[in-house]
């Protein structure tokens, strides 16, 4: 497994999944606080065959070099001191998005963090690509607690959509 994608930030940790990830990563994708804003979803995603699956594809995803102006990046988080899960977070296709934190790790800065730590990531990543610097984020209009991460980790209001409030951040 290549390593050199992986890193830290003061107190997190951003890897791929491990098959221990798996009891907390199930229990957080059914989280009332993250089943509010994934309503459509089917009920089917949030088993523990489709998590074990999607650890699976996470693995995979990380052997190999990513494109993230083609390809969705996701990381797990864990706690640096630790290796607990504490969440996700996706990144890709020029956005950040997906940050979920477990309902006992919230309201700790972790998600800002995590969000700051990515977008630095991206940038990198784009450097390398001589792509725009340029992230999006979408989130739902009454997705308040998210809308505050993604404002106190640099995103700056661009528009509203029917469902979303976008967010940019220009490197």
């Amino acid at each position: 497994m290549r390593t050199t994608e992986f890193f830290s930030s003061d107190r997190l940790l951003y890897r791929p999944y491990k098959i221990e990830d798996l009891y907390n990563l199930f229990k957080f994708r059914n989280e009332e606080s993250r089943r509010r804003w994934f309503y459509f979803q089917e009920p089917d995603i949030l088993t523990e065959k489709t998590a074990i699956k999607h650890i699976q594809e996470n693995i995979e995803l990380w052997s190999r070099e990513v494109d993230i102006l083609k390809e969705e990046a996701g990381f797990a988080i864990a706690l640096k001191e630790t290796d607990e899960l504490i969440g996700f977070v996706g990144a890709g296709k020029c956005r950040c998005d997906d940050v979920e934190i477990g309902e006992v790790f919230q309201n700790k800065g972790y998600a800002t963090e995590a969000v700051k730590t990515i977008i630095e990531w991206c940038f990198n990543k784009l450097r390398e690509q001589n792509a725009e610097l340029k992230i999006v984020c979408k989130i739902e209009h009454e997705n308040w607690p998210s809308r505050k991460v993604a404002e106190k980790a640099g995103f700056a209001f661009s528009h509203k959509e029917q469902y979303v409030t976008v967010y940019e951040i220009k490197g």
